[in-house]
């Protein structure tokens, strides 16, 4: 008995932790910290059935509590989409810092639903953006690239 006790707390602390860390990283206004004023170059992959397309480059914008994007704004009609952060987290590899930040980000107009979902990891990102008909799937681009330094 006294082990099942022991096992909840732990749990229970190790849930805290969680998430205490994915609040402390969002602003008052629901905004993240890591994410906010980011502009990222990357590639964008049309996925169609017959295959991966061609690379086209594009530049994803963070800025707001929205993810935007020039290019998919012109693609698929996709606007500034408000996102949500599901994971912040910090962590060591080979002796050297992570900061990771998964985050999802939705927008709809009267005929499409879009869905943007991104993985951060300190100056890379990657991720997808899809538009769909009733929950049914009509444009997919996967996408990565890295943060645009400034001068």
């Amino acid at each position: 008995m006294n082990y099942k006790k022991k096992l909840a707390g732990i749990a229970a602390g190790v849930l805290l932790v969680f998430t205490f860390s994915a609040f402390k990283a969002m602003n008052p206004d629901g905004k993240n910290k890591f994410l906010e004023g980011k502009k990222y170059e990357v590639q964008f992959y049309e996925m169609k059935t017959s295959g991966r397309g061609k690379a086209v480059p594009g530049s994803v914008v963070i800025k707001s509590g929205k993810i935007q994007c020039d290019l998919m704004e012109d693609k698929m009609n996709l606007g500034p989409a408000t996102y949500k952060v599901i994971t912040d987290s910090t962590y060591t590899e080979d002796d050297s810092p992570m900061h990771m930040v998964v985050f999802e980000g939705t927008y709809t107009d009267e005929k499409f639903e879009y869905k943007w979902e991104a993985t951060v990891t300190n100056y890379d990102i990657e991720g997808t953006a899809v538009q769909m008909k009733g929950g049914v799937e009509k444009k997919k681009y996967e996408f990565s690239g890295s943060e645009k330094t400034k001068k």
